[in-house]
């Protein structure tokens, strides 16, 4: 039988006819769930489901087709042209005789007709395009998920990962004015999840921060690609506004983190537009009443929400913090004086004046802040943050912004502003990497992110106070050669230092003077003698502080105030403590660091035989004090007795100085040379260990 004879056949059979009738069904099929999925809640998975049940269901549809319609037909005729048989009791030679009459029920003996044999051919080579066809659909929708468990329905995580992220609500109104609407809407929302313990939240500005800062080669291009790529929440809160017939519209819902299942949407809540926290506020309720669980109170963080017109000004505030303009504090003001009981810019007029070194003001502002909230515990909490951070308390500071922390581990400035707590106020280095891998910085842009070199940094640095020296390196070395990144390049050049690798130091260096500022290559070479000081190569370490200090003579009258005490400094770490003297005594009154050069100057005068001197200097030293130095002054007076051998006062003045705020940077306590001789000391082990308990 030929192929043109077998289709005949199928054609009398009404073989197409009812493959017709599956195709048809399927496609009817299909094409009913891509219209009702949505109204019924169905995840957009199911569409693929669908697909693959229909698609493995053609191949058994076509063998049932045979068993039940086509094989009662085989059976009802008589004779059929070229019909064998073969059999267990016959004789090959009865096996290959033509049978003119066909037997239905012969046990033992199975009949092949051609259009079967053609009939199951066709049904294999169906069932391999099938499967193939699935597999390929499988792989494309399941298997390049992180997870197999994307192949069943999602679950809540009740427990674990529970993310929640806000996007922003689209404005519908055709009035660009009206844009703050939104950002109001999911600032709102945000802060009732925060405020009652629901999640970690995921806001816009983080989904935009990481759009932004992520490579262009792995920015996924479908929608939201940022957010369900690398953020993975677990349920997302969607909405939208418009006008009708002069009143203000908002709708939301609350998707699944996939975004393919609508969980709930909510009724359309109505206001006024010129006072729109009325909607804000009713669909925040809907949204915490669905979230939380039943019974729960519903708190807020602020005591009323906010006037509209303060939080516009608030908002522009919040841009121009990010660009640290001045102009910040004017917008702040103006919020305040719009709205007195708003507390958001009121904490972060705070944070403005504290960040630029204006402590007192800082803290008037807090003493009045602090008068006017009473019972909020989130407000309270950033309060006691800020008020340890300015009398020297590093263990309550670090404390009370881990609890900023645990509620948005993925944001960046906050998840930075942890790990610096850790290292630089308490130094808890073991802390560090696990706040820092709570983001995958592996696909970030430095050039586009300082707060990505930062974090860098401090992870660096952490890793080289636990010892972790290769680790810095494979870590850090891949941004050696790139122009910036000077924060990284600094870490980098003391593990190299700490590593016996004198070649990739001096390359380092070669490259921070070709690409970088020449400002930042004198520093790195001042900071590179010291750290070979510290491991006793003398040699090498005055190579590189003579090479620096010929750069200077170079320059000669042209060296800046910050140049010339770097020269000083240099000087006297070469024991040239009487070139040193007249340089340090013609900065004393006029240097950016007084404390720092008074302290060089009677560790100098001591030096130089003149004790009488070095005491008074001890004095003046003394008069420096202020209310918000942080140790500074301790500090000092320990680097001076640590020089003179005085063991006692050297670790008596480093405890004061430590338990009044002085953090642990790369320069201070167990980085400074001075204290290299009492690393091993009981004492110093202990001040290293203050803030731990």
């Amino acid at each position: 039988m030929n192929l043109k004879e077998f289709f005949k056949e199928c054609h009398e059979k009404e073989v197409f006819k009812n493959l017709s009738i599956y195709i048809v069904s399927s496609w009817v099929l299909i094409q009913v769930l891509s219209v009702i999925w949505e109204p019924f809640g169905l995840p957009k998975i199911s569409m693929t489901y669908l697909l693959l049940v229909l698609l493995l269901g053609f191949p058994f549809y076509i063998y049932l087709l045979w068993k039940y319609r086509l094989k009662p037909l085989e059976s009802k005729l008589s004779r059929r042209k070229d019909l064998k048989f073969n059999s267990k009791s016959v004789s090959s030679r009865s096996g290959d005789m033509e049978v003119k009459k066909r037997k239905i029920h012969l046990p033992g003996i199975h009949f092949y007709s051609p259009f079967q044999k053609i009939y199951f051919t066709a049904l294999f080579v169906i069932s391999l395009l099938a499967v193939f066809s699935a597999t390929l659909i499988v792989k494309a929708n399941f298997l390049n998920e992180d997870n197999i468990s994307a192949l069943v329905f999602e679950k809540d995580e009740a427990n674990g990962n529970n993310r929640i992220a806000v996007l922003k609500f689209e404005n519908n109104t055709t009035e660009p004015d009206l844009e703050v609407i939104g950002r109001m809407a999911v600032d709102w929302i945000m802060h009732g999840i925060t405020q009652n313990k629901l999640g970690q939240v995921i806001s816009p500005q983080i989904v935009d921060d990481y759009t932004k800062v992520l490579k262009a080669s792995f920015v996924p291009s479908i929608e939201n690609g940022v957010l369900k790529e690398y953020l993975n929440p677990t349920k997302v809160v969607t909405g939208a506004y418009y006008l009708n017939n002069d009143k203000l519209l908002l709708q939301c819902s609350v998707l699944n983190g996939t975004m393919d299942k609508t969980l709930i949407s909510f009724e359309v809540t109505e206001c006024d537009p010129k006072s729109p926290l009325d909607c804000i506020e009713a669909a925040k309720q809907q949204i915490l009443g669905y979230l939380l669980s039943k019974g729960k109170t519903i708190l807020l963080n602020e005591e009323t929400p906010p006037n509209f017109k303060a939080y516009k000004l608030w908002l522009e505030s919040s841009a121009l913090s990010q660009l640290q303009s001045s102009e910040e504090l004017k917008y702040l003001n103006e919020a305040i004086a719009a709205d007195s009981s708003f507390f958001k810019p009121k904490i972060d007029r705070v944070a403005y004046y504290y960040n630029r070194d204006q402590f007192a003001v800082a803290d008037s502002l807090l003493k009045v802040l602090t008068s006017e909230t009473v019972t909020k515990k989130e407000q309270l909490n950033i309060i006691n943050h800020y008020e340890a951070c300015l009398r020297g308390d590093n263990k309550t500071a670090y404390k009370t912004y881990k609890e900023e922390y645990n509620k948005v581990p993925i944001d960046l400035e906050i998840n930075l502003s942890t790990m610096v707590l850790a290292l630089q106020f308490v130094n808890r280095p073991q802390d560090v990497d696990s706040i820092y891998t709570a983001l995958n910085m592996k696909d970030f842009d430095l050039d586009n992110c300082i707060s990505c070199q930062y974090r860098y940094f401090v992870k660096g640095m952490a890793n080289l106070t636990l010892g972790k020296t290769d680790e810095t390196i494979e870590l850090l070395e891949p941004y050696s050669r790139t122009a910036g990144n000077e924060w990284i390049k600094e870490a980098l050049m003391k593990a190299y230092v700490l590593n016996g690798d004198t070649n990739a130091v001096m390359n380092l260096i070669e490259q921070i003077r070709l690409l970088g500022r020449i400002e930042f290559w004198e520093i790195m070479m001042f900071q590179t003698g010291l750290e070979y000081m510290k491991l006793g190569k003398t040699k090498t370490a005055e190579n590189y502080l003579d090479r620096l200090l010929k750069n200077f003579n170079t320059k000669a009258n042209d060296l800046t105030q910050s140049e010339k005490e770097l020269q000083a400094e240099t000087i006297f770490y070469k024991k040239d403590y009487l070139g040193a003297e007249p340089l340090l005594k013609s900065l004393i009154t006029q240097s950016i660091d007084e404390i720092s050069n008074a302290s060089y100057l009677a560790m100098t005068y001591y030096q130089n035989g003149k004790q009488d001197k070095a005491l008074e200097m001890l004095a003046y030293l003394n008069t420096l004090r202020t209310k918000y130095q942080f140790g500074n002054v301790d500090y000092a007076l320990s680097q001076y007795y640590a020089m003179a051998g005085d063991e006692e006062k050297a670790m008596d003045n480093l405890l004061k100085a430590v338990s009044s705020g002085k953090r642990f940077t790369s320069s201070t306590f167990q980085n400074d040379l001075l204290f290299k001789p009492y690393h091993k000391s009981e004492a110093f082990q202990k001040i290293l260990k203050f803030w731990h308990n």
